[in-house]
């Protein structure tokens, strides 16, 4: 049923009653093509896919006229990079590999008496790649602050992030593959 009707989805832009302008449609194979969709090769033993719930993207500093982009992509850098020795060396026990779903349920960043202060938490949840079999889910937090101006603050950022990266990755050490 999808493929017979995926050319007729279109993405409709809602405006208020209150404005002039008509309501237009962007057909979306017109406007981009097919989406084609990119999997894991075998070789790559753990997928890691990140979303944000409820995340404003750019993430605004509050107390600064700063805002942060990427966020969720540079979490999915700092969550493979720590996880993946995981999987390497599990490798054999799971031929076909795990995925990795990491939700980003809180992100706040505040600027005030000369101190960034960025707060993360996140839920994960491993299951198997072929089949989408659950193991297992926890969830991590970090706290981060640095005595830095917002401009410069990607380094308590990833602070933050490696924290959280590196807990993930000692639960996983727990997890029976």
């Amino acid at each position: 049923m999808r493929t017979t009707l995926i050319g007729a989805f279109g993405l409709t832009l809602a405006t208020t009653p209150a404005c002039a302008h008509r309501m237009k449609t962007i057909a979306l194979l017109q406007e981009a093509g097919a989406p084609w969709t990119v999997t894991p090769r075998p070789e790559i033993p753990l997928e890691v896919v990140t979303r944000s719930t409820a995340i404003p993207d750019p993430l605004p500093v509050e107390g600064a006229p700063v805002s942060y982009a990427d966020v969720e992509h540079s979490l999915a850098h700092a969550v493979g990079s720590a996880t993946v020795p995981w999987a390497e060396a599990h490798r054999h026990q799971r031929p076909e590999g795990w995925q990795l779903f990491v939700e980003l349920v809180q992100a706040d960043a505040e600027f005030s008496d000369q101190r960034l202060k960025i707060t993360m938490s996140v839920r994960a949840t491993l299951r198997t790649r072929y089949g989408n079999v659950y193991l297992a889910q926890t969830h991590a937090h970090c706290q981060q602050a640095g005595l830095v101006e917002p401009e410069r603050g990607a380094s308590v950022i990833y602070s933050c992030m490696a924290r959280m990266s590196r807990d993930l990755a000692g639960w996983l050490g727990g997890v029976e593959p």
